[in-house]
């Protein structure tokens, strides 16, 4: 039985009847915040620090404030969005302008909450904290879409880093209203010719 902090996530846990580690943690208000991430899913276990407050995933979501969450060497974490979106995002990582001193990297996947096979690599093969520093970051792309999840596995591989890859905020670009509309439509109208289909 998968256990989950939250009652949102509890009651999709239990909804699905899902299994996964105990150590697996979801949180995060939901909803839309602008394209920012505001729900994190992370493996509660891996190993990271406490100092300035790198073990608070919260710290992950909204929008850029210098705060930040470390994933954890070697760990993975879904960032999810109140919306679709299609082909690209960026991301700011935290080294306190120190990145040759504590090199770290980052594969990001674009995928689908709750389905694996949906997830494809971003067009870059890896990111590393130097490309990501300051209130910019780096900005990384993907084929495909629309899809409401990024995930980032760390691959840190030195011994100089302790927590992995720090994640300040993350954004996409939704799809706009009016293809999220086309989208719907699309759906909505699949379904009718199915029911149509049934009845006949």
């Amino acid at each position: 039985m998968k256990t989950t902090y939250g009652a949102i996530a509890l009651v999709g846990a239990v909804l699905a009847g899902s299994t996964a580690s105990a150590a697996t943690v979801t949180e995060g208000p939901g909803g839309f915040d602008n394209g920012y991430a505001t729900t994190i899913t992370y493996d509660d276990a891996a190993a990271r620090g406490t100092l300035n407050g790198r073990d608070n995933a919260l710290n992950a979501l909204g929008a850029v404030d210098g705060q930040f969450f470390e994933i954890g060497l070697g760990s993975t974490v879904d960032l999810t969005f109140g919306a679709r979106f299609l082909d690209g995002g960026t991301v700011v990582e935290v080294t306190f302008g120190d990145p040759a001193n504590h090199p770290e990297s980052v594969e990001i996947f674009a995928g689908i909450a709750g389905d694996a096979s949906s997830f494809v690599a971003i067009d870059q093969v890896s990111i590393s904290n130097a490309d990501a520093q300051g209130p910019v970051g780096v900005s990384f792309t993907f084929a495909g879409g629309p899809y409401n999840t990024l995930r980032f596995t760390d691959t840190t591989v030195t011994n100089l880093a302790t927590g992995g890859f720090d994640i300040d905020s993350v954004r996409v670009s939704p799809v706009p209203l009016p293809a999220g509309l086309l989208l719907l439509g699309t759906a909505m109208a699949g379904l009718g010719a199915v029911r149509r289909r049934k009845t006949a």
